[in-house]
């Protein structure tokens, strides 16, 4: 079975820069199957490639090889990464795009299986002639595609134990309140936050209220058509977490929120 290669970056749609990546992969693995999960990342935001990358990965079969490249720091001291958990293998540079993926289970955390981490160091895997500027090309896409080739991710170079990590915002529950914060703003500008849905299960969802920019959201919606256009709801959405968006415009506009704003969820009495 062809080997599964994705592929995240910031190098936009208008740029050759994904399409040489994928032709250096199918010079080494011809049969490889290349997906691009995105190249929209905004430009050096190592955050949101970080919540990208962890919340697409486990729609993918295991053994998918995920190749990350979102790198303001190319051609610098930063170290190159290779990293298998939970079944998946990843390519990226050691600058906190692998914080989520490689810190257990889901999004926030849960308890789950330990990643491996290498610094890729074995410049056999390299191209011949490798660009100070264009490691994705030179140095990641080769990589990824000698691990989907099926070479163990230990013969790239040695085992390591700390990578360089940003801090993760965990929610707080005070009482009945919930304190989090906004993860990430998708395309549409809904605000997924910190606050994963296995918090809000055991309440009544008509009597759970969501605070966000003086903005009050009663009632927990399954899905936008709930409300009507140009309305507010709060909802779980596809990565298991806290949602809030206005029906069919941006919830980031309307709200003047983005990544970091805080959100406060009041809840009812446990049913």
């Amino acid at each position: 079975m062809a080997k599964i290669i994705t592929l995240l970056t910031d190098f936009g749609i208008d740029s050759t820069y994904p399409s040489q990546m994928k032709g250096v992969i199918l010079e080494r693995q011809p049969d490889a199957v290349l997906v691009d999960m995105s190249h929209g990342v905004p430009r050096h935001d190592v955050r949101t490639a970080a919540f990208m990358l962890a919340s697409a990965a486990p729609a993918f079969p295991e053994g998918t090889v995920h190749l990350a490249v979102v790198d303001p720091g190319v051609g610098g001291s930063r170290r190159v990464l290779a990293a298998e958990a939970a079944g998946h293998l990843y390519v990226a540079p050691d600058n906190g795009v692998l914080t989520l993926v490689t810190q257990g289970g889901r999004l926030m955390g849960q308890p789950g299986s330990p990643a491996r981490v290498v610094a890729v160091e074995n410049k056999v895997h390299f191209r011949h002639d490798v660009s100070s500027t264009f490691h994705g090309r030179d140095i990641f896409a080769p990589v990824a595609a000698t691990l989907a080739g099926g070479t163990a991710i230990d013969s790239l170079g040695p085992q390591v134990e700390t990578i360089e990590r940003f801090p993760l915002p965990k929610p707080e529950r005070q009482g009945n309140t919930i304190h989090g914060q906004a993860l990430y703003v998708d395309p549409f500008g809904n605000l997924v936050t910190n606050v994963p849905g296995e918090m809000l299960e055991p309440f009544d969802r008509s009597q759970i209220e969501v605070v966000v920019s003086g903005a009050v959201i009663r009632t927990l919606c399954s899905a936008y058509c709930e409300v009507a256009p140009g309305m507010l709801l709060a909802y779980i959405g596809s990565a298991g977490l806290l949602e809030v968006a206005v029906n069919r415009q941006s919830a980031s506009v309307r709200l003047g929120a983005g990544i970091g704003t805080r959100i406060t969820v009041n809840l009812p009495e446990a049913t």
